[in-house]
């Protein structure tokens, strides 16, 4: 036997951009265009549009990093091309679209626009203006980021272009893909997710392909530093047939809360902490070093485990920028969420790894100096983080939202699927109070309606403050994003079928809030972490500075509830968190009740 080197170890380097060979992280800049992918449902979605006789112009919108150039040569490969021949048409006739770059089993030429930020907006206004109506019966696919392609449609004058951004508004609105006439489809990619509701996506395949399919590994096994290894841990431990499943499953919530709380999480930028976390950030070479200077030693590896470098700690704070998915793992970090339920437990001599960080009191000399108290003390958190981000994965029963801080993870959770009427209730008006408390009034107990301020008599700013409106709980709706979608879409001809063009998870939970005298309703949009920040304002924590941007957002939502106040002469105000009723009286005298 000896130090060998997996080329699987090599290629997953690749997808890692602060690595100096992360050429499979761009389509554009692969060497080959055979190596398996996840068939994503967009896909699917955009062969079923070709099919029809109405579409002309398809825009993929979204972040970079999304796959839209790859689904483009995708789109080729569906409909007859290889997968060189694809690259290659997208590659030669993608750039301004003025030729086919393939064409439908219909015949009809398909024209490509593989990045529109490569022009000006002006010149990019002319090529989607011309691609409204493709030449000869033609269908038209077109990348671009959402700023770009507002740019070009804003620098067209003849404002025909301008039904593409009034789709893509639909589409965020209610969900709509296609206009009102069917012949554009706007499919917003930043709605995309790795860790989709209710069935596998491309967090599922790239551990399934890189870390549990054991044909990648087998070289390791021949390898003298295999029982050292690292990245031989992870995967074992995520190929693991008894808790391997339960560890991946973890990774796929921990995912999908990260998505929940805001973030866009593209597919490079998926792929690119997949692979650094089953690598550990480490290569061949890197374990072969330090084998070959100490062949027993076991305390250099706890860094490099998947389950700690997820969260990106041995990466400068520009690597963690160039992959934005690492901040919002971080901002969910188990190994600094605290409680007692879980340390009471946490032994490093019940750990399942061989690999633990340094402890404090191993040297053999005792802690005398204040100095030597705080390596042991910065040991010791180190410790305990280990600890808690290996139980999370590891453990069997209980939720998962609390170990990430997210306490009423299962709430939000709850209002996405089959809950009770009684639990429904108390859910909203739990959010009802924390809206209330977004205002600055903090109310005891549990009331039956709901009080918007006025804006500009907010209680942050004043003790008093005037109500604008008061709503009866029972009016209010709690719904998830696609039922929300659903109810919008009843008084509009354009149908919610975002959920269908991309890997769909419900992120958002909406509050609909009637509005005075009219059959519409004000709908406040909460993502998860909006979700526990209402939780816990409705049980008394006091940031307002600290969420002053949420609380800002929060606020705007409301505002269009405190229009059209009552045009009678009672103005009902807080004083402090008592009500009174202010009257106009003869001689314009007011008075002051307490109601």
């Amino acid at each position: 036997m000896s130090l060998l080197v997996n080329g699987h170890v090599e290629k997953l380097h690749k997808y890692q951009p602060f690595d100096a060979d992360s050429g499979d992280l761009v389509f554009e800049q692969q060497s080959t265009y055979d190596q398996p992918m996840f068939k994503v449902e967009t896909r699917v979605f955009l062969e079923r549009l070709v099919k029809g006789s109405a579409i002309r112009l398809i825009v993929l919108t979204g972040d970079a990093g999304h796959g839209k150039t790859s689904l483009c040569a995708a789109l080729l490969e569906d409909l007859g091309a290889s997968p060189a021949q694809a690259a290659l048409s997208v590659e030669e006739y993608g750039l301004a679209g003025e030729s086919p770059a393939g064409q439908t089993s219909a015949g009809r030429p398909i024209y490509i626009i593989r990045d529109l930020s490569e022009f000006k907006p002006e010149v990019g206004a002319t090529h989607l203006n011309r691609l409204l109506q493709p030449q000869e019966n033609g269908i038209a696919v077109v990348c671009a980021n959402e700023g770009q392609l507002r740019s070009c449609v804003a620098a067209d004058t003849t404002e025909e272009s301008r039904v593409i951004v009034e789709t893509l508004s639909a589409g965020v609105s209610q969900g709509a893909v296609k206009s009102a006439d069917g012949t554009i489809a706007v499919i917003n990619l930043n709605y995309q997710s790795v860790a989709p509701t209710g069935r596998p996506g491309l967090l599922d395949w790239a551990l399934g392909q890189w870390a549990v399919d054991r044909r990648s590994w087998q070289i390791c096994k021949r390898c003298d530093a295999q029982s050292v290894c690292p990245i031989w841990a992870n995967h074992e431990a995520l190929s693991d047939k008894t808790a391997g499943p339960r560890r991946r499953d973890a990774l796929r919530d921990l995912f999908g809360a990260a998505e929940k709380t805001g973030a866009v999480i593209t597919t490079r930028q998926a792929l690119s902490v997949v692979s650094y976390a089953v690598t550990g950030g480490i290569r061949c070479a890197d374990v072969h070093k330090k084998y070959s200077r100490d062949q027993t030693s076991v305390e250099w590896q706890s860094a490099h485990l998947y389950n700690q470098a997820l969260f990106g700690d041995m990466l400068s704070p520009r690597q963690r920028e160039q992959v934005p998915v690492i901040l919002a793992l971080r901002r969910l970090d188990p190994g600094w969420v605290s409680r007692r339920e879980v340390d009471d437990y946490l032994d490093p001599d019940s750990a399942h790894t061989q690999f633990l960080p340094p402890q404090p009191g191993m040297e053999a000399n005792p802690t005398r100096t204040l100095r030597q108290l705080r390596e042991d003390a910065k040991l010791l958190r180190r410790l305990y983080a280990f600890l808690r981000r290996a139980d999370f994965f590891d453990a069997e029963t209980g939720t998962r939202y609390p170990r990430l801080g997210i306490s009423a993870g299962d709430q939000f959770m709850a209002v996405q699927g089959e809950i009770g009427d009684a639990e429904k209730t108390v859910i909203r008006d739990t959010l009802l109070k924390g809206l209330e408390a977004v205002q600055g009034v903090h109310r005891v107990g549990r009331n039956p309606d709901f009080l918007v301020l006025d804006p500009a008599f907010y209680a942050h700013r004043a003790r008093a403050s005037v109500v604008a409106q008061t709503v009866t709980n029972r009016d209010v709706q709690l719904m998830d994003q696609l039922s929300h979608w659903s109810t919008t879409a009843q008084k509009s001809a354009l149908e919610p079928e975002l959920q269908s063009a991309v890997e769909w998870s419900n992120r958002a939970v909406f509050v609909r809030i009637p509005l005075r005298g009219q059959e519409s309703t004000a709908s406040v949009e909460l993502n998860l972490l909006r979700f526990e920040l209402l939780t816990r304002w409705a049980g008394g924590l006091r940031s307002g500075a600290q969420h002053e941007a949420e609380i800002r957002g929060l606020t705007n939502s409301l505002a269009a509830l405190s229009d059209g106040g009552d045009e009678g002469q009672d103005i009902q105000v807080l004083v402090g968190s008592i009500p009174r009723k202010l009257t106009i009286d003869v001689g314009n005298q007011i008075r002051s009740v307490r109601t």
